[in-house]
């Protein structure tokens, strides 16, 4: 038996809070926060998370025992991904002009998420308790090339189809930082400042609780 309601974050840079500050929470810890705000009670927080994480290295994650067990007692899951896939394939298009890789990585970018959700039913069938996964989609780092929001909107689109899932819902993040991006992002101009990381976890949080 557990004493506290656990609540897993996976994923990659924006789940590891590269761009928030020593003095100002990032997303899983504002997200955390709010849970425990919700329910009135203590809930645990584990965090397993790369900076520069692919989703196929994220899905890999999943694989790790402890990670799974984890997941299979979790309440709450968060899942970050797909940033590096878009930004990896679109140094490629910059560089040659071919747009192949792009779209290539938002193909296998959906195919690996849907793995994750899969895994997750999975190792959640033989626990009868209640959870809920948040996915966050992208925001776009790269505003400013042209294309560029037109291919993350597709992508936004289809990545909705997670939500099949009865336990799922996508937080619209490509939405709430559309035309605010030079404020919500850090120095980097590639991960949110500490502005940037509190909307996600308020978009994240407004989908509910249920």
């Amino acid at each position: 038996m557990r004493l506290h309601p656990l609540y897993v974050a996976i994923g990659d840079s924006l789940t590891v809070g590269i761009g928030s500050t020593f003095f100002q929470p990032n997303f899983v810890k504002l997200y955390h926060r709010t849970l425990e705000a919700y329910y009135q009670t203590q809930i645990e927080r584990r965090v397993y998370a790369r900076n520069g994480a692919t989703t196929e290295e994220i899905r890999n994650i999943l694989s790790q025992p402890e990670v799974a067990e984890s997941v299979s007692n979790a309440s709450f899951i968060t899942l970050t991904g797909g940033g590096n896939d878009f930004l990896k394939a679109g140094r490629m298009w910059m560089r040659t002009g071919d747009t192949s890789p792009i779209i290539e990585a938002s193909q296998e970018s959906l195919i690996h998420f849907d793995q994750m959700i899969q895994r997750i039913d999975t190792l959640h069938a033989s626990n009868p308790s209640p959870f809920i996964v948040r996915v966050l989609n992208l925001y776009n780092p790269l505003f400013y090339i042209p294309n560029t929001n037109h291919w993350l909107e597709e992508y936004t689109k289809r990545l909705t189809g997670l939500e099949r899932y009865p336990f799922v819902r996508v937080a619209d993040i490509y939405r709430a930082f559309s035309g605010h991006e030079p404020q919500l992002l850090g120095f980097d101009h590639i991960h949110p400042n500490p502005i940037g990381y509190r909307i996600m976890a308020q978009i994240t949080a407004n989908l509910g609780f249920e």
